[in-house]
């Protein structure tokens, strides 16, 4: 920005200004490559400007035609098959970040202030906000926010090639799950090349296993198993069959909070997936979690419209001095956003076989014991 000064008591200015802050620090985000403004996209994003406090943001999926034909002269007028409409309503609410600016404001006229000590405040902010945004994302998708996981494929502590084939089967067949009924198999991904493909998104223990198997390693011993069309994408291992798989962070921060957890509970360090204690039934982070007890992976493969993203309101920066006269000063991102896994609701009637209504829609857990 070429201006001098923020100008704090002008709304639309100073959303505009922490609404650029955020679109500079986006490209942090892990997510990132994924989000669209469609179904197409794994995490869909919603953007209702006039929605805060008990507004709600919808998503809409339509369903294909799955009727039988009429033969001959046979009558086929009443019997039409009604339009299958699914659709996810999320309430957003109030979140607000904060920095402490300590004296870093002293000596600044109110309503003047330096624009280089609020970008200061305003990029550590806005860094803050992607890795909880990150969080939130993860902790939808592995179950442990909101919805439990709806399918669940299990292995014990071998994980290498033969297993990736079992994910791909399950997911294209719907046998296989160890947790979940018969269900309409994910929705691909398109990469950039057009590829279709499911993400498999697995962690550092995970990948490790992966690796060290001598079956992966004679498969792609002789393979580019990378591919050159998917370097710009976070952290890829590689492309087998329709699974790209890529290593995601381990979660590095503190849930203060046992049993479940809200997105106010978290100081996020890493954004990443968590591990869980099944002996202390706790997950990375929480009070009791111990890494030296059996612990379980919780993977995820992820489809089109897997993970929704719903904003309301713009952004907003907010400034405060202490009461003591000033002498100290805090900073605020103020969002109005909610996160969840895509759970749908049938507006007429639900598929006979391939459910889509109250399942994950696009997410299947992978469990991997360490």
């Amino acid at each position: 920005m070429t201006t001098a000064a923020l100008p704090i008591d002008s709304d639309l200015k100073r959303k505009k200004w922490m609404r650029e802050g955020l679109l500079q620090a986006a490209s942090k985000s892990f997510f990132s490559s994924f989000t669209g403004r469609s179904k197409d996209s794994v995490v869909y994003q919603e953007n209702n400007i006039n929605a805060s406090e008990g507004h709600t943001v919808v998503f809409d999926f339509e369903g294909n035609l799955s009727g039988k034909a009429v033969k001959g002269k046979e009558t086929a007028y009443g019997k039409g098959e009604t339009k299958k409409q699914f659709s996810s309503r999320v309430t957003v609410e109030r979140y607000r970040l904060v920095v402490n600016n300590g004296d870093s404001f002293d000596g600044v006229d109110v309503g003047n202030l330096s624009i280089t000590q609020h970008q200061d405040s305003r990029r550590k902010l806005a860094d803050l906000f992607v890795r909880w945004k990150d969080q939130a994302l993860f902790d939808a998708a592995q179950g442990n926010y909101k919805y439990s996981p709806s399918h669940i494929i299990q292995f014990t502590t071998t994980f290498g090639f033969n297993e990736l084939l079992e994910i791909e089967k399950t997911l294209k067949t719907s046998q296989g799950f160890s947790s979940g009924t018969v269900r309409r198999p994910l929705e691909p991904y398109m990469t950039k090349n057009g590829e279709p493909v499911w993400l498999a998104i697995f962690d550092s223990a995970t990948c490790a296993k992966l690796r060290q198997s001598s079956n992966f390693q004679q498969v792609v011993q002789n393979a580019d198993y990378r591919g050159n069309n998917n370097r710009l994408i976070k952290g890829v291992i590689g492309k087998l069959g329709h699974l790209l798989i890529i290593e995601a962070p381990n979660f590095f921060g503190e849930t203060n909070k046992t049993g479940s957890w809200g997105l106010n509970d978290t100081e996020v360090e890493i954004a990443g997936l968590r591990q869980y204690d099944s002996t202390n039934n706790a997950y990375t982070g929480q009070p009791g979690f111990d890494y030296a007890s059996t612990l379980v992976s919780k993977n995820l493969i992820l489809g089109a419209g897997a993970l929704q993203a719903a904003f309301g309101k713009m952004p907003d920066y907010k400034f405060q001095e202490s009461n003591d006269f000033g002498i100290t000063s805090e900073s605020a991102l103020e969002v109005w956003c909610e996160f969840q896994k895509t759970r749908l609701k049938a507006e007429q009637k639900d598929y006979k076989k391939a459910k889509v209504a109250n399942i994950d829609w696009g997410v299947v857990v992978v469990e991997v014991t360490i």
